[in-house]
């Protein structure tokens, strides 16, 4: 808002407020504060210290409960609410003023002075007898006020009818239409909509009201954008490790051939080798040079190779099921993108987005298996970590962490103390993977019993660890290597 149209809406909107208390003081978004007025129950006085709409406004309060956001604030404006609540509520508005030669607005309640810049990087300013007490927004503080210019300057009449530019009909305008910063503002043009309203208090509301929905369906936008797109990262990664797991698995028809090369000719196998040199069963012009375990026979040897392809055979049969699960999640999760660039309105974005089908959902704890069949659980984020470890893990279980980086919590399930070094270093391997080193060459990680870990001060899952051994392994993708439950 430039100075001119300042002084018109402080001009509509004085009289509704000098005179009457400030009543109860709320959050309505991020950077913005509502008051009730007192005696008026179908009004509120909105001071929005945002960059999309910054300005002061009074709206209907059904209009104010449309537009208002749920979330946590940033603990500069959670500061500032508390201190506005507490010096501000029930002050009566001595005045409304813009001050000389600035786009700065001021509530004056007498020993508590309300400083709203709305240029460059909006800020509002709370003021106790003349100290800066708090200030919500992102810019630096409001106040002082420079001394030359606390007197106001004179409000002009409207030189024409109160009118907003909208990027085309109102009625029709979709949440799209209002998210670029400069598709909704005051003045004529005569490449957009021109509204013309009753007041110019009015058209600031209806203001408020396109610049809050184009700011709530960007933001919207940008994390849906984020979300699919990490996803679709997330299982491009998968498929290609899948795809490279089932190439480097070994021919199973290659093993048969060399078992029943084994039991074909077992007279050419000395005892006590690791390696031997047989006859082709299938082609008698060549031999086949097999790896043997030397203590057994071979017999014994035949058998043991025999199950190897048949193990093969279920890896390479789970591999395929896997991937083929993967890439339908993949297309899914590009069709979640498609949708999010297609959307219009609110509406389109806060209705929830498919999650790909068979997709395992966010908050899920990840269980693997390690090769020996022992559970590992792995923690999604910081209240997960601390459920995990402080709730579902035993005291004799090991819990695992990177070192040093943020990561997720890794519990062995080892109740009857089977644990071994093999299952350690796959357990440490995820825990280096779902971490913030991930792509480290070589990760420490933490290594001790659920019993050593004490819970911390600070946010959800920071812990203390006593008594922890310290692993170094490199971060491995589990998916395709360890069982998943």
């Amino acid at each position: 808002m430039d100075a001119a149209i300042l002084d018109l809406l402080i001009a509509e909107i004085a009289p509704l407020l000098v005179g009457r208390a400030l009543g109860k003081a709320r959050s309505v978004a991020a950077h913005a504060v509502a008051f009730e007025i007192a005696g008026d129950r179908t009004r509120r006085l909105w001071l929005d210290a945002s960059r999309r709409a910054a300005g002061v406004f009074v709206v209907d309060s059904r209009e104010s409960a449309a537009i208002e956001e749920r979330g946590e604030l940033p603990g500069r404006d959670r500061h500032a609410l508390l201190l506005l609540r507490k010096h501000a509520e029930g002050r009566r508005v001595v005045a409304l003023a813009r001050v000389a030669g600035s786009r700065t607005l001021v509530v004056d309640a007498g020993r508590v002075v309300l400083a709203l810049r709305v240029s460059g990087t909006p800020a509002l300013t709370l003021s106790i007898e003349g100290e800066a007490a708090a200030t919500l927004g992102e810019g630096a503080p409001a106040w002082p006020l420079p001394a030359e210019r606390l007197e106001c300057e004179p409000r002009l009449p409207a030189p024409v009818s109160p009118m907003l530019r909208l990027p085309g009909l109102w009625p029709l305008c979709r949440d799209r239409d209002l998210a670029p910063a400069s598709a909704v503002s005051f003045g004529e043009d005569d490449s957009a909509h021109v509204r013309r309203t009753g007041s110019w208090r009015e058209a600031a509301g209806t203001y408020l009201i396109a610049r809050r929905r184009g700011a709530r369906f960007e933001a919207l936008q940008t994390a849906a954008f984020k979300e699919a797109r990490r996803e679709i990262r997330r299982l491009a990664r998968l498929e290609a490790n899948l795809a490279e797991d089932a190439v480097e698995l070994p021919a199973a028809d290659s093993l048969r051939r060399q078992a029943e090369a084994l039991l074909a000719s077992p007279q050419a196998v000395p005892a006590g080798v690791s390696e031997a040199r047989v006859p082709d069963p299938y082609d008698a012009t060549r031999d086949l040079t097999i790896a043997l375990d030397p203590r057994l026979s071979a017999t014994a040897n035949a058998d043991r190779v025999f199950g190897k392809a048949r193990r093969v055979d279920r890896a390479r049969a789970k591999l395929a099921a896997r991937l083929i699960e993967t890439r339908r999640e993949l297309a899914a999760a590009r069709g979640v993108l498609a949708r999010a660039e297609a959307a219009e309105t609110l509406a389109d974005l806060e209705a929830p987005l498919a999650r790909p089908a068979g997709a395992r959902g966010a908050s899920q704890t990840r269980h693997y298996l390690t090769t020996r069949g022992l559970s590992i659980l792995v923690g999604r984020g910081a209240r997960e970590n601390r459920h995990l470890t402080f709730s579902v893990a035993r005291p004799e279980d090991l819990w695992l962490h990177a070192r040093d980086v943020p990561g997720a919590h890794v519990i062995v399930r080892d109740n009857e103390g089977r644990a071994a070094a093999e299952d350690i270093r796959e357990a440490a391997e995820l825990a280096a993977f779902f971490s913030d080193a991930r792509q480290e060459a070589r990760v420490d990680v933490h290594v001790t019993r659920r019993k050593h870990v004490r819970p911390a001060k600070g946010g959800p899952g920071r812990v203390h660890v006593f008594h922890s051994d310290t692993i170094r392994v490199t971060p491995h993708d589990p998916e395709g290597r360890l069982r998943r439950r």
